[in-house]
């Protein structure tokens, strides 16, 4: 799947999901019986997703709260993104 920094991503409605600790979170699929665990900067995305953001709007973010150059994290949240959305975690839709 070919994703752009305009895509707009956000939550699947449908999942399940809750913090672990201080900095990673899980969420759940009962449909699919799937879960899924992210890291610090994942977590960061999913609370961003909380209203639907685009790949851009979580880059800029992302790099100011991480310490990240813009480049590797636009290329690490596109792939981020495309599986998420390969998993149905989150839904893209066009700007």
């Amino acid at each position: 799947m070919s994703i752009k920094v305009g895509v707009v991503l956000s939550r699947n409605p449908d999942l399940l999901h809750a913090a672990v600790g201080a900095e990673e979170a899980v969420m759940m699929s009962i449909e699919a019986g799937r879960y899924y665990g992210v890291n610090a900067v994942g977590a960061r995305i999913w609370e961003l997703l909380e209203t639907p953001q685009t790949i851009q709007q979580l880059c800029t973010q992302i790099c100011a709260e991480f310490d990240v150059d813009a480049q590797t994290c636009q290329t690490a949240i596109l792939d981020f993104a495309r599986d998420l959305i390969e998993n149905g975690v989150v839904h893209a839709s066009a700007p």
